[in-house]
């Protein structure tokens, strides 16, 4: 039976290597947030040589090929990925996981991020509820989300 891999590549074509594209966009993102280089060597995950050494083209660069997967995905989702995301649909989506991954109840889920099994219910059918559950709706699931994916 035939494999399906879980991921996805898209490749194209340009006339700059990964790293100078790389340089460019942490260039853009430095400047449309002022990160300074020791903000981007905490958000890129990289040591500050190699980041200067991404940055000035100087020495060896000495980045994996998964480094550079991930300083891509985490540029994608500064620059573009927070526009149009609505906050609720994504904890929607981040419960749905939890459910689908971990074969979580909603009652056992509303008891571990401390909300009303009816509440919890209403909200991942999109029904009006009160604000303030729905924030902690919100901000619990991905909290929980997040101490489960670690």
């Amino acid at each position: 039976m035939k494999e399906w891999k879980d991921r996805a590549e898209v490749s194209f074509v340009t006339d700059i290597s990964r790293f100078d594209y790389l340089k460019q966009q942490i260039q853009e993102v430095a400047e449309k947030f002022s990160f300074n280089h020791q903000q981007l060597a905490k958000i890129f995950d990289l040591p500050m040589n190699e980041l200067d050494s991404l940055l000035n083209n100087k020495g060896s660069i000495n980045i994996t090929t998964e480094q550079l997967d991930k300083i891509e995905r985490k540029i994608a989702m500064l620059c573009a990925g927070f526009e149009g995301l609505d906050a609720r649909e994504r904890a929607a989506l981040l419960l749905n996981d939890l459910i689908k991954d971990y074969m979580f109840s909603t009652a056992s889920i509303a008891k571990m991020i401390h909300v009303e099994e009816k509440d919890l219910i209403d909200f991942r059918q999109a029904i009006s509820i009160d604000k303030n559950v729905e924030l902690k709706i919100c901000v619990n699931s991905i909290m929980l989300h997040f101490v489960l994916h670690d």
